[in-house]
């Protein structure tokens, strides 16, 4: 596993020393979350959309994908321009930034939310991530989201700081077909989530130690930068272990689909998965010292 990662990277000692006031404001909303990133530079997620990709050791580089971009518009419509020979729109104005008030972030919000709506499995990670920034005292928190490394992407990084220990999160809704293991056990071009949990396994098997290196310095960056929930009193992650099997958590779950899936699920993932987590919508996040209600310890 490699990585380029610094502490004392420029953009993360410019941030932290004097934080400019669109900085302030993005950390100051509950909504958004904020990860580092192993090539020194940080990405601000809003529903799994990033608002912002900053970056820059000598001066602040950002980047907005162009679709969340929205319009100074008042209006329901815009208009065009239109003769006999051509029809183009008329140029709409960009909405000004603003140092990111927070009028601003709405209306951006507006736009991820187009893409990732609430219900969506992004939108159900912002949710969980946004609701433990809130909290006043927990037994963990998220650290870290869409780790990646080759192909894969691993959604979630949790830190349990009762039992100073760290695990991967993968993240589904039960729209996902990936969840229903037989239904693609022919199909090699589907990786259902089995494959992928077993493929994040061995991933953190063989990179445990350097992957306890790596977010203790992702978690001494986010102290520096005061972005850490409010609750967290750790100073360092290296007497922290990395646990290799990861966890499932499906977070949009129904009584219904528990009863017809959970039983089955677990059966299939018994000896790949730490746990299966069965959440229903604003379901908090921890992990127990054995099965308790929808949460399976395997």
């Amino acid at each position: 596993m490699e990585s380029n990662l610094k502490i004392d990277h420029g953009l993360f000692k410019r941030l932290s020393s004097n934080p400019p006031v669109w900085w302030k404001n993005l950390v100051s909303d509950p909504e958004v979350y904020i990860d580092i990133r192993k090539d020194n530079y940080i990405n601000v997620y809003y529903n799994g959309g990033s608002i912002m990709k900053l970056e820059g050791a000598n001066d602040y580089k950002a980047q907005i994908h162009f679709e969340y971009i929205p319009l100074q518009q008042e209006k329901n419509y815009v208009s065009y321009e239109i003769n006999e020979e051509k029809i183009e729109f008329e140029k709409p104005d960009i909405l000004s930034l603003n140092n990111f008030e927070k009028k601003v972030l709405s209306k951006i919000k507006k736009r991820i939310r187009q893409f990732y709506p609430n219900i969506s499995e992004k939108g159900i990670q912002g949710k969980i991530l946004s609701t433990h920034n809130t909290f006043e005292n927990a037994d963990g928190f998220f650290l870290d989201t869409e780790f990646q490394y080759d192909k894969s992407r691993i959604d979630m990084v949790w830190v349990d700081i009762v039992k100073k220990k760290i695990y991967f999160v993968e993240l589904k809704t039960i729209s996902d077909g990936r969840l229903y293991i037989e239904r693609y056990a022919d199909n090699d071009s589907i990786e259902t989530v089995d494959a992928q949990l077993k493929k994040y396994s061995e991933f953190a098997d063989q990179n445990k130690l350097q992957l306890v290196d790596y977010y203790d310095k992702i978690f001494k960056i986010k102290k520096n930068l005061n972005i850490l929930p409010k609750f967290v009193r750790e100073k360092t992650l290296m007497n922290y272990s990395f646990v290799t099997k990861p966890i499932l958590l499906v977070g949009d779950c129904t009584d219904e689909w528990i009863r017809t899936n959970a039983e089955k699920l677990n059966e299939q993932l018994k000896s790949i998965a730490f746990g299966c987590f069965y959440h229903g919508s604003g379901a908090k996040f921890y992990i127990p010292t054995q099965t308790t209600g929808n949460k399976h310890i395997l």
